[in-house]
């Protein structure tokens, strides 16, 4: 190596003093210079070990800083930061691995945020990303060495709880989550309401299983989001029971939409200044191969949750138009509209198609939408109201009771008529300030100039009471029993228009007409 690199060395140092000249020069042998090299050779070598020994460092450096960022990615959600799915399921496994018999109870809380598809379709992703942040930075404010955030996707947030002690420790952080986490989020100059539920399992860590706490989890949720007033619900083994009842249940729906097993039935609309039937209700009902009719509030909610609502409310409609264009009279039909039916940018366009096809005027059909589908503030919801509107077609809302949006909703957008149940405003407001409440909706309604229909007035007391509000309708049991298609046509095709009274086998309520003449 020496002969390779001292004597060129030695050659450059010599043609330099040469240059130089005098006694510098006398003593520059070759010799001398090669020994005078040797030093600068080993310095010059250290040098070059030390630039490769910072490069490796630098490598190996960025290799370990991608390495970093490689498994924070894997173990972190993106969009919130909070830790995913992946790092669940290893923090469950790690706290099983140290965990003695019997010593650790778990606890696994399942966050689903309300209407967030809405604030999504209506407002956009990038707010709906801007809320999940928002609510994800909430709930790490609650994070501790016990209690760990994640996302494990869309809007569903969990809480692992190492060593909780008893369910009133748990009620007791949801109730305080409830307040803190679900607050209103900025955005732009106004804000955005949230709002949601929490499905909670727990296990003794030896026995714990993630997909089992994640399922019973998942059913506590769905239990928790069905029941009105409601923010957390616990896992029990009936919802176990329940879920596979409403998986069977799915099923057989769909077999009964391929036998066409469904049926539609109607319910009587009595004018209150005539006391006349103006119309009927259709409601579907569903006669079940081997079980006999399935009760409507049991099926229904079925039908919404998997979506099969969309394929049932579309044969309905249509189904129902050609019903009422064999009555032979001008005798409105009202068909209730489901959240997701009324959503769908095309719904008016259909709803047109149909009465086109049957040959029904626009003007008889009621299109009943609940105010709960927050119709008043989503974009494909207003067009079809336009459209629908401008077709000649009316539109009434209902549960008002139940949403201050439904009041908004018809205060801002006009529609036609505006239904209110008597059944949730008696369970809202309990019976002695029942009649308030419903004084106060029907001044509402007055002041907009929008007609109202009295329904669930099913005993005398309530036909009375309705007698003293004066609705423009009234509908439920004391009006009638429900009708088939051809019972319907019949009770038009019997009337007598000048005595405004119906013979024959008409619903329980018009024999009363007596007593709603002396109201």
């Amino acid at each position: 190596m020496c002969a390779v690199s001292i004597l060129p060395l030695a050659v450059f140092i010599r043609a330099l003093l040469a240059e130089a000249g005098g006694s510098l020069w006398a003593m520059a042998t070759p010799v001398n210079l090669a020994l005078a090299a040797v030093p600068l050779c080993f310095l010059a070598l250290v040098i070059g070990l030390e630039r490769r020994h910072v490069r490796l460092a630098q490598r190996l450096e960025s290799e370990r800083i991608k390495a970093d960022r490689l498994h924070y990615a894997a173990y972190h959600d993106n969009l919130t930061e909070l830790r995913n799915r992946h790092a669940l399921n290893a923090d469950v496994d790690e706290i099983l691995a140290g965990s003695d018999a019997g010593a650790k109870r778990l606890a696994l809380l399942l966050f689903d945020l309300d209407r967030f598809k809405f604030i999504n379709d209506t407002l956009g992703h990038a707010v709906g990303d801007a809320v999940l942040r928002s609510l994800a930075q909430r709930l790490q404010r609650h994070a501790s060495a016990r209690r760990r955030v994640y996302r494990l996707g869309g809007d569903e947030f969990v809480v692992l709880w190492d060593g909780v002690r008893d369910d009133a420790e748990i009620s007791a952080f949801c109730a305080m989550l409830s307040e803190t986490v679900f607050q209103p989020v900025l955005h732009g100059t106004g804000s955005i309401s949230t709002a949601g539920s929490i499905g909670i399992a727990t296990a003794y860590a030896p026995e714990a299983q993630l997909a089992d706490l994640l399922k019973q989890a998942d059913l506590a949720l769905y239990r928790a989001k069905s029941l009105p007033g409601i923010s957390h619900c616990f896992f029990s083994e009936d919802m176990d029971v329940e879920y596979r009842m409403r998986r069977e249940l799915e099923v057989a729906m769909r077999d009964g939409i391929a036998r066409d097993a469904f049926g539609i039935e109607y319910l009587p609309v009595i004018r209150t200044d005539t006391l006349t039937p103006s119309g009927f209700k259709a409601r579907l009902n569903w006669h079940r191969s081997g079980h006999g009719d399935v009760a409507h509030d049991v099926f229904m909610p079925m039908a919404e949750d998997s979506g099969l609502i969309v394929i049932l409310g579309k044969w309905m409609l249509r189904r129902a138009l050609m019903d009422a264009a064999s009555w032979g009279v001008d005798a409105e039909l009202t068909v209730p509209v489901a959240t997701l039916q009324f959503r769908d940018p095309c719904f008016a366009a259909l709803v047109l198609a149909l009465l086109d096809e049957t040959g029904v005027a626009p003007g008889r059909l009621v299109l009943e939408v609940p105010s709960t589908a927050g119709v008043g503030d989503c974009a494909a919801s207003l067009e079809n109201i336009a459209s629908l509107r401008a077709g000649g077609v009316l539109v009434a809302v209902s549960e008002i009771a139940a949403s201050v949006a439904g009041l908004s909703m018809t205060r801002l957008h006009e529609v036609d008529r505006v239904r209110i149940d008597l059944v949730r405003v008696r369970a809202i407001a309990g019976e002695r300030r029942m009649s308030q409440m419903l004084k106060l909706f029907l001044q509402l309604a007055a002041t907009v100039g929008t007609p109202v229909t009295l329904t669930g007035v099913d005993t005398e007391e309530d036909l009375q009471l309705a007698c003293e509000m004066q609705p423009a309708e009234v509908q439920g049991g004391f009006c009638g029993k429900p009708l088939s298609a051809a019972q319907a046509r019949c009770l038009f095709t019997s009337m007598d228009q000048e005595r405004a009274q119906v013979t024959g086998s008409g619903p329980r309520a018009l024999a009363h007409f007596g007593f709603l003449k002396a109201c």
